[in-house]
């Protein structure tokens, strides 16, 4: 994350909108990030303060200073620096016997030193530091490598991080400053179209709050959305509150996250300090743009479990038309309360639309079967099939009582005909839904 004084220069306002500066990747800034790039390299070992020097050295008086910085704060987000480790002692170990805090205290306690004793300074640094030693069991060594060991510019550069090519540097730093527009973010629209999973995994992490509705109808011909959500990410609840970015960098942080979906839009509300607007200005971003998350995404199932489903679903009837049924893997969102659900697996009937839903329970905690149960009891949903196996850790009777549409049971594996009787009983027009929102 760029501190916003980095932020603040890439900013391109006009006619009421912001949008981030794109640096390119061109024979200029890919040399600067190149070089910059093998000087993190050079410095594994050193100090922070030296690392900070030589980047100090390194900018010099170019004006590409606010460039230069925001580079080298992305590659030190890479970095792991720890504070110095070995601090000899006369037994030849290298544990610290005292804290830093500790020496310092002791040393400064003996009074002012000189290089050259006289009969007004007796004490010499030399004698101090030899004393100290003595009483600390350290060599004078571990006296000067410990006395300030705690200060974050004497920790070392233990790991530079893998080495990143210049162009993915600068991708990397295009992203920091198109999410460091969101520090100043009021509120957040999405309209979103897959990858729920990943995303409502991120919402919660960064603890944002959230309304949803689905999205119907869907936001342009022609433009090859199915379904999808209206996701409204809010700010302070107060409107009185004082401009502040601490929410707004939990909004930055999810940024990433937003580009592990294949089909989304974003507009923000946004209010950069020092701009003499009164009205805030519109950000907007789509699954069009060049930027490139570096959050993982999950895979694509989340148990062998389910993988073994979906493949014997392709195997017997993924070819066959006559049969009339479409799998998707975690393509809608059931509403549950203050919850998000999301089922394992739909089937959409290829003729008429009709769908239904299935959710594995497999082999979880009680802790889990717990949640599970009271979303479905809340959701309602006469539409949703739950396939749970035998063994799991729950009451009998729970399940059927949680108001969903059908419940099976298996104990190897799903038996498919089954599944998909279930679903001829339980499919239902979209249109006639009557899901809680």
């Amino acid at each position: 994350m760029l501190k916003s004084e980095l932020i603040r220069p890439r900013l391109v306002i006009r006619d009421g909108q912001v949008r981030p500066r794109r640096l390119p990747a061109d024979y200029r800034y890919l040399t600067i990030a190149g070089e910059l790039a093998e000087l993190f390299q050079r410095q594994l070992g050193r100090s922070r303060g030296t690392l900070a020097e030589a980047l100090r050295d390194y900018e010099g008086d170019s004006l590409d200073y606010p460039v230069i910085r925001g580079l080298a704060a992305v590659l030190e987000g890479r970095c792991t620096f720890a504070s110095p480790e070995s601090i000899l002692t006369k037994e030849g170990g290298d544990a610290l016997a005292v804290s830093p805090s500790d020496l310092r205290a002791e040393l400064f306690r003996q009074g002012p030193v000189t290089e050259v004793p006289d009969l007004f300074s007796p004490t010499t640094r030399e004698g101090v530091l030899a004393e100290t030693a003595d009483r600390f069991g350290l060599t004078v060594e571990g006296v000067e490598t410990a006395f300030f060991a705690d200060l974050a510019e004497e920790q070392l550069l233990v790991d530079p991080g893998e080495p990143l090519a210049p162009g993915d540097l600068i991708a990397r730093y295009n992203l920091e400053v198109a999410r460091g527009i969101l520090y100043w973010a009021r509120e957040v629209r999405l309209v979103v179209g897959d990858g729920y999973k990943d995303l409502f995994k991120f919402v919660k992490l960064f603890r944002l709050m959230y309304s949803i509705t689905p999205l119907q109808p869907p936001p342009s011909e022609g433009g090859g959305w199915r379904g999808g959500y209206r996701i409204t990410l809010h700010g302070p609840i107060s409107p009185f509150v004082k401009s502040t970015i601490r929410y707004g960098v939990q909004f930055a942080k999810f940024l990433p996250a937003l580009l592990l979906c294949g089909r989304w839009e974003m507009e923000a509300d946004v209010q950069p300090p020092g701009v003499p607007s009164r009205e805030p200005l519109r950000y907007t971003l789509d699954d069009q743009t060049e930027l490139r998350s570096h959050f993982r995404a999950s895979g694509p199932f989340d148990s062998r479990l389910e993988a073994d489903f979906a493949a014997e679903f392709e195997a017997k009837y993924g070819g066959d038309a006559r049969r009339g049924w479409e799998l998707a893997r975690e393509d809608e969102l059931i509403l549950a309360g203050d919850a998000v659900m999301i089922p394992d697996f739909s089937f959409t009937h290829r003729k008429d639309g009709r769908r239904a839903l299935l959710e594995i329970v497999g082999f979880w905690h009680p802790q889990y079967l717990s949640r599970k149960l009271a979303k479905v009891r809340q959701a309602g949903r006469k539409d949703l099939i739950l396939l749970v196996y035998k063994s799991a850790n729950v009451a009998e009777g729970e399940f059927e009582a949680a108001s969903a549409g059908e419940v099976l049971t298996f104990t190897r594996k799903p038996v498919l005909k089954e599944v998909l009787a279930a679903v001829e009983r339980c499919a239902v027009a979209p249109a006639t839904l009557n899901q809680k929102h």
